[in-house]
């Protein structure tokens, strides 16, 4: 079924997929996928105009043979640092601090601390991606693991995206079957292999693994930087293919049935000073301290308010913030949330991948294996992933059906975002960001279910989700 033969214009029922605060972008979103230009029959010779032939030089840009072997992505807990830990879960406890509120500011890290922020400075502009050894898990019990995740995390990221429609800002990661339930095709609830991806959507992507499976079930990860380079060298025409806006995403049910973007994009280096965007907004003249405490103080960053104008901070770029000034490369690639995949057999059949769409998903999956590196995640670890510019996958794993049941592989998830270092989110990815990061008139709950299989029995699908991606 070609495109056109799926009307993708209708009366949207907002509070369905989008909140009606992202009319706006959607109807943009429909433009620019119908008035998108006829793609040439022959392959085109160099990259897309205005985008580099080479990624700028970064430590991003890596592959299995030039990764660090110094483990310098690792940070090896300190029996010190352990006791941090311990102290500062005993001040949220005693105070009955509520996981919505845990920040830096309330779970203190003194030594910890400024270790959790170098290695956020290296994921927003370094490897990518950090991994934290040594967290007792196995002697916290649900409450205190997710209330450990929070605070450690908070160095990282303080704004915590919406994964379900219920309000969840934690999911469990969990194989259902070996727990005792239906077979569950949804990627974080089986033990299947996984294609390479990002998950949908977030500017880090956090788990942390409390218990692995018996075997298997390792990360790999890989750097877009560094495929984009080979990309622009042999096949730019697949460069061209990810960053048209004729990639269909499933909403799975809701209404749109479908929505469209691209899966690359180049932020150039004048885009960068929008990383301290701040917002000018006559119709919403608040001041600062009436912000204090918001959840997501900058959600407006993604501008949905029309009226909303965005201008650079230009003291805090003059202050030096350590935030480099480079062209990016930046990807949304979600291969699950495509039409490639039809598990829940649907009667909409929605428009399926073009040939060339095809390729450009084979050859990243390709790439992506012959440049990644492996992480096996040890009980009490917490990986921290950039997930604007490094895929990631899962290996197959298995159960001991012996094995209690709580000792078997649990992980927790969370999207964060880091306010003063994020990079800027290209236009063509705010309807989706503000789904995740932005505050909507009734769709502000926070879920934060500590018991995995309370949360997996109760959790809700109505009209308005992230779904489960990987």
């Amino acid at each position: 079924m070609s495109p056109t033969e799926v009307p993708i214009h209708y009366v949207a029922k907002f509070g369905d997929y989008y909140p009606a605060e992202l009319a706006d972008l959607f109807s943009e979103s429909q433009e620019s996928y119908q008035n998108a230009p006829e793609r040439p029959e022959y392959p085109e010779k160099t990259v897309p105009e205005g985008w580099p032939s080479q990624h700028p030089a970064s430590p991003m840009i890596w592959d299995s043979e030039t990764f660090p072997t110094d483990d310098s992505h690792k940070l090896y807990l300190s029996k010190a640092e352990v006791a941090e830990i311990d102290t500062a879960l005993k001040f949220i406890q005693d105070l009955s601090i509520p996981p919505s509120s845990i920040s830096k500011s309330n779970f203190p890290l003194p030594t910890l601390g400024p270790r959790l922020e170098a290695a956020c400075h290296s994921v927003h502009f370094g490897l990518g991606i950090s991994i934290i050894i040594g967290i007792p898990s196995q002697t916290y019990t649900d409450e205190q693991n997710v209330l450990v995740f929070l605070g450690i995390s908070s160095y990282v990221g303080e704004t915590r995206g919406r994964q379900r429609d219920d309000g969840a800002r934690l999911v469990h990661i969990f194989h259902a079957l070996s727990q005792g339930y239906k077979d569950n095709q949804t990627p974080i609830f089986n033990n299947n292999t996984q294609v390479f991806h990002c998950d949908f959507v977030a500017d880090i992507l956090t788990m942390y693994c409390i218990t692995p499976a018996s075997s298997g079930g390792a990360n790999s990860f890989a750097s877009i930087p560094r495929i984009y380079n080979q990309l622009a060298r042999y096949n730019p025409e697949i460069i061209h293919t990810l960053a048209a806006p004729d990639w269909v995403f499933d909403t799975y049910g809701y209404n749109p049935p479908w929505h469209t973007r691209p899966l690359l994009f180049y932020s150039p280096p004048e885009d960068q000073d929008r990383d301290a965007m701040v917002i000018d907004d006559d119709a919403n003249d608040e001041s600062d301290e009436e912000d204090e405490g918001e959840r997501t103080p900058r959600a407006s960053l993604l501008n949905l308010n029309e009226d909303a104008t965005i201008e650079a901070d230009e003291e805090e770029n003059d202050a030096g913030n350590g935030i480099p000034k480079v062209g990016r490369i930046i990807t949304s690639f979600s291969p699950y949330r495509l039409s490639i995949t039809n598990k829940l057999n649907r009667k909409l059949k929605l428009p399926t991948l073009t040939p060339r769409q095809q390729i450009a998903v084979d050859e990243i999956e390709k790439l992506a294996k012959k440049y990644s590196i492996t992480e096996l995640l040890p009980s009490g670890s917490i990986v921290f992933v950039n997930n604007l510019a490094i895929l990631h996958n899962r290996n197959e794993f298995t159960e001991d059906p012996s094995k209690p049941l709580d000792k078997m592989r649990h992980l927790m998830r969370m999207f964060l975002r880091n306010e003063e270092l994020a990079w800027p989110t290209p236009r063509e990815l705010w309807l989706d960001w503000g789904r995740t990061f932005g505050d909507f008139e009734g769709l502000n709950e926070e879920r934060w279910a500590a018991d995995m299989n309370r949360d997996y029995k109760s959790q809700r699908r109505e009209a308005f989700t992230t779904d489960s991606a990987y």
